[in-house]
């Protein structure tokens, strides 16, 4: 007996399909290519709650040349093997230039998701073009696949990391707090293709509330520390009021909670000193972002960096803090937050912070779809 299909709202098609998994019409905004200057993924998470016949049919053609390409800085491009030189990470043959979506299909058990009951999520991604469902992965920061699930209010965020079947079906069961409406966030890169962040709605089956009333609605933080667990964070910008379409410096300091002093025993986590995540108010426009991994940037290109983390080190043994500094490229004006992540002593810190961006004068970084 095929699986239900998953809760659906307004009148979105879906589809079962082999893998017993409801096919989801998904579509994302085009990037303008070499977005992701400094360490940046920018996307725009399209709504897939909308009539068929509202989504667009246009997909780029297929461009099939292989280059060497950073999954971290997906405009560095080169024809040959070798590193980042932005961030020491090893670069991946692939079709970078190859923009066409690839299909999320997604389902959970059971199919009506209930809060505070265990639920198992199920994704797979079909290939442009085929159909053919993606097996192969590349390794970004350490993992195949990361998934992040945010509420609609923004107050509840999780960063898990799939299972893959040997069907190519990604499973991970958790628990939503809340009844409300969720967002599935699915970030990977398949081999021979380029990175790919897709969403999937979620509602709880025990939620009757007015979901435009429920959404978010932030304010930014006035007092730059918080405290979680054994470390307290500070957070500064710079520029201090961040704008559209610019970069942005977030610069986290971190002391211990008992003892006030320098945290210098900072682990590694996802391959890096820290994670950010960031979100728009709207839930449409998220920015990811990983360290800078200067000790110093040369001036000449041709001179090898200094990493705070080197290519070659023990990502097990390695020790960091108390500075970490992320570099954003912010695309709208509005309140965004920023959900930053930590290790110390083999746990995992989520802190979120608050801030406004205000409207820049650069043109725009993204493009409308058509």
């Amino acid at each position: 007996m095929p699986p239900a299909p998953i809760r659906k709202f307004r009148s979105g098609e879906a589809e079962v399909d082999d893998l017993g998994l409801t096919n989801i019409p998904l579509n994302r905004r085009q990037l303008i290519r070499g977005l992701a200057l400094g360490g940046i993924g920018v996307s725009v998470l399209l709504e897939n709650l909308v009539h068929a016949e509202d989504i667009s049919p246009f997909q780029d053609p297929p461009d099939e040349e292989l280059a060497w390409v950073c999954p971290m800085h997906p405009n560095y491009t080169t024809t040959a093997k070798g590193v980042c030189p932005r961030c020491g990470m090893a670069l991946i043959q692939t079709r970078p230039y190859d923009t066409r979506d690839f299909q999320l299909v997604f389902r959970t058990e059971p199919a009506e998701v209930r809060a505070g009951a265990k639920v198992t999520l199920f994704c797979a991604f079909l290939r442009p073009g085929t159909g053919e469902v993606v097996k192969d992965f590349e390794i970004v920061h350490t993992k195949l696949f990361h998934l992040f699930v945010v509420s609609q209010d923004m107050e509840f965020f999780e960063h898990i990391h799939p299972v893959m079947r040997e069907d190519g079906t990604w499973t991970i069961e958790t628990t939503l707090p809340k009844p409300g409406y969720y967002k599935v966030l699915c970030d990977f890169m398949p081999q021979g293709g380029s990175g790919q962040f897709l969403a999937a709605p979620l509602v709880t089956a025990d939620y009757s509330g007015d979901m435009e009333a429920d959404g978010a609605h932030l304010e930014p933080d006035k007092i730059l520390k918080k405290t979680m667990g054994d470390m307290t964070v500070s957070i500064s910008y710079d520029p201090p009021q961040p704008t559209s379409y610019e970069y942005v410096h977030l610069n986290y300091y971190l002391t211990g909670t008992k003892t006030g002093r320098p945290i210098v025993d900072l682990q590694t986590y996802l391959g890096a000193f820290g994670h950010v995540l960031m979100m728009s108010e709207d839930m449409e426009f998220y920015v990811h972002s990983h360290p800078i991994n200067f000790l110093r940037e040369p001036e000449d290109p041709a001179e090898i960096p200094e990493y705070i983390i080197p290519p070659d080190a023990d990502l097990a043994a390695i020790r960091g803090g108390p500075r970490v500094v992320f570099d954003a490229l912010m695309p709208k004006p509005g309140l965004f937050r920023a959900w930053v992540q930590f290790q110390r002593n083999n746990q995992v810190r989520t802190i979120p912070f608050t801030f406004r961006v205000g409207q820049g004068t650069a043109a725009p970084v993204l493009l409308p779809v058509l």
